[in-house]
Parts: C-alpha cells; structure tokens; sequence
C-alpha cells in the first residue's frame, strides 16, 4: 500500500475521476477523510461526496489547493478557467498533478507561479484498484520532497512509467483509452460463456485469469504475441480484422487528443 497518511489532498473536480481518485485515496493509500477536501461546483455531487466519503467538500476551487498535493481532475478544456482562479493561492507550492488530457506541461508550467512542482498524469481506469499503468511527465521545477510525494501518489494508482510530454497523446491513446478496447472483448466473452451454460461467477472467473495469463505470457516470452498463438491450435478470430479495428480505434483516439491540444494551445494565445 503507497503511503499517503497524514498528507492533505485537494480534489478539484469531484466528478466520476475525481470520486475514484478520493475512493482509492480512502481505502488504497491510507488517506485519513479528514486531511482531503473535494472542490465541486455541482450541489448534489458534493453533497453525495460528502456522504460518501466523509470528506470535507467545497464549491471554490482557492480551497483545495490549502493541501499539499493537488490532483486538478477536471475536463481539459476547462483547466485553464481553474488555473486562473488558483494561481494567486498556491504560494506554498503544493505539488500540483493533472489529469487534464491533451493539456501541455509546458503550458501548465507558465500558466502557474514559478517553481510550482507540476507532474501531468493520464491514469487509467485500472487506477480504481491500484492496477493501473500510468504514463507521467514531471515539471521542470521538482526538489526531492516533492518527488517523493508524487510518487507516493502515483504509487496508490498503480505503475507509473516517466515519458516524454510530446508523446503522452500517444500514451494517452494506447494506455488511458486502452481499457477500452479490451472490455468489450471481455463482456463478449461472458456473454458467449454464459450462453453455453456456464454460470456467470465461473466464467467472470475463468476470463479474467485467462486475461492475466495471457498477458504475464506476453510479458515474460521472448516470442512476439503473433508467434505466441502458435500454441494453441484453434483460432477462430481472424487476425486482420482485429488488427484493423484496433488501430482503428487507436488512430481515432489519437486524432481527438491532438484536436483537442490544439484547441486548448489556441485559446491560450488568444487570452
């Protein structure tokens, strides 16, 4: 378990993202409810947040960032409405982590005061059981304290891989969007096992460690995952369709994330 006792976490955007992170935080990391405050402009959000939780919940966004980790879980489009109203409020240079897609570090960096340790993470959904593998980029302006901090964060998410911020639409894509692709595939597979007759707790069982093996063998094996196929004799999926569709889905992500960076970059410099 990543360690986050006793450190004060400010949520900005207690939406579906942000509950998970609070969620995770509660019952993943050590987090004590009393040390994390949800900022959400929905009443009835904040209202069930605070039910849920137990946590400290607020409309304005100046009152999260009294913590000393900041996770800015809003949509991207959004994030520059909210820097604007934080950034005369983070003096204390909390360490500030975004999920905010297609939203450039460099733009972050210059958008809050300097010095502001800022890393930029897309977590992915198996983040809401510690199995997540998140792409991150740390800002130019870390000490080791801060780092630490970070890392314990990110720990109670899953694994993290350091990358270059040029490539995290392309992370993005593959990684935050990647679920995606493969959860269709299981619900298929639940389907076609129940209607065989098994029940649906055995074949949820029997999918999922199928899932894990297949993965750990990929990940173990020198062979690549095509010549890896060669061990099972029967393969009714034609290979070329769903090579095709998967990129296709691929591309399309990674079409919308660099639109949607574009857009953000442009209203930048018209403000």
């Amino acid at each position: 378990m990543s360690d986050m006792h006793g450190t004060r976490v400010g949520i900005i955007g207690a939406g579906a993202i942000g509950g998970a992170i609070i969620d995770r935080l509660l019952n993943g990391a050590g987090t004590r409810s009393q040390d994390v405050i949800a900022c959400e402009t929905k009443d009835a959000r904040r209202d069930e947040i605070a039910k849920r939780f137990g946590v400290r919940t607020t409309s304005e966004a100046v009152d999260a960032v009294e913590a000393d980790l900041v996770v800015l879980a809003v949509p991207p489009l959004e994030m520059s409405k909210v820097i604007a109203a934080i950034r005369e409020h983070v003096g204390h240079r909390p360490v500030m982590v975004t999920f905010a897609a297609a939203f450039p570090l460099a733009l972050l960096e210059s958008s809050l005061p300097s010095g502001t340790p800022i890393v930029r993470v897309n977590p992915n959904s198996p983040s809401l059981v510690g199995a997540g593998f998140n792409p991150v980029v740390y800002g130019t302006h870390f000490t080791r304290d801060a780092r630490v901090l970070a890392e314990r964060f990110l720990g109670a998410l899953g694994t993290s891989v350091e990358v270059d911020d040029a490539t995290m639409n392309q992370y993005t894509a593959l990684t935050a969007v990647g679920p995606t692709y493969f959860l269709p595939v299981f619900d298929a597979m639940v389907a076609a096992g129940t209607a065989s007759g098994l029940s649906r707790e055995a074949t949820i069982a029997a999918v999922t460690a199928t899932a894990r093996g297949t993965a750990e063998m990929v990940a173990q094996r020198a062979e690549a995952p095509d010549q890896l196929k060669l061990y099972t004799g029967l393969r009714p999926l034609k290979d070329v369709e769903v090579r095709d569709l998967v990129a296709q889905a691929l591309a399309e992500a990674l079409s919308r994330m660099t639109t949607l960076q574009q857009k953000i970059v442009e209203a930048s410099r018209g403000s």
